[in-house]
């Protein structure tokens, strides 16, 4: 049963230092008593969510990029992140994102690749994200291009074409932070993924704090229809 999750609802316990190596528990914990400047919520599958608690309520596991995301300015409240999830069904789990205490600055997608895996069209796919921004009131929107995967790399990067199109369609920020992880075929540079569809926690750390960096310093949003800029 696809589950409906109200965001918004922001745990306190959510920060830390985004970096190559895994820093001390106790560093995040002191760190999660500052506000962030910017606060985000994120909309994702797998890739997002990965061996976090409870991704939703801001519960984030160490592989997941969002953890390295988070810290020096930076707060992911959590937001809504299953294993398997297309488009529609994120679209179907999300429902009035921001509307708690704590308003999110930014939202932050990342989803297409279980459609390419169902074989979904990109139109159906880029609606859906269209739709997932509308419902979230969060002032900027991050599309962030999917993750490689194994023998569809030829589909991802299509789709991330896509994606980047949209963005400057809708005035978002584009943002590609698997570059030190795909290969020039689109899928998994060596050692970067155990099973050719996730991340090993490396590469989670590397699309992590190149997320973090595009969510400090948001160069390539841009009014809809001007000329789309990147970071990444």
């Amino acid at each position: 049963m696809r589950r409906v999750v109200v965001l918004g609802v922001a745990l306190a316990t959510v920060a830390g230092c985004a970096g190559e190596v895994a820093p001390p528990t106790a560093a995040r914990v002191s760190d999660a008593a500052a506000d962030p400047a910017v606060a985000v919520v994120a909309v994702g599958d797998s890739i997002t969510e990965m061996d976090s608690p409870d991704f939703d309520a801001g519960q984030i596991g160490q592989g997941s990029w969002a953890w390295w995301a988070i810290g020096h300015g930076v707060g992911v409240l959590g937001g809504w992140a299953h294993a398997g999830a297309t488009t529609d069904d994120m679209l179907e789990g999300v429902q009035n994102v921001g509307t708690g205490a704590v308003r999110p600055d930014v939202l932050v997608l990342m989803g297409g690749n279980n459609d390419i895996d169902w074989g979904i069209p990109t139109e159906d796919t880029l609606d859906d994200l269209v739709q997932i921004a509308a419902l979230v009131h969060a002032p900027r929107v991050v599309l962030s291009a999917v993750a490689p995967e194994d023998g569809l790399g030829e589909e991802t990067l299509a789709l991330d074409a896509r994606l980047e199109a949209l963005a400057q369609q809708q005035g978002w920020q584009y943002v590609d932070p698997m570059t030190q992880c795909r290969d020039d075929d689109g899928d998994y540079r060596p050692g970067t993924s155990l099973d050719g569809v996730h991340p090993t926690e490396q590469a989670a750390a590397h699309i992590g704090v190149a997320l973090h960096e595009a969510l400090l310093h948001p160069a390539g949003a841009t009014a809809p229809g001007a000329a789309a800029g990147q970071t990444g």
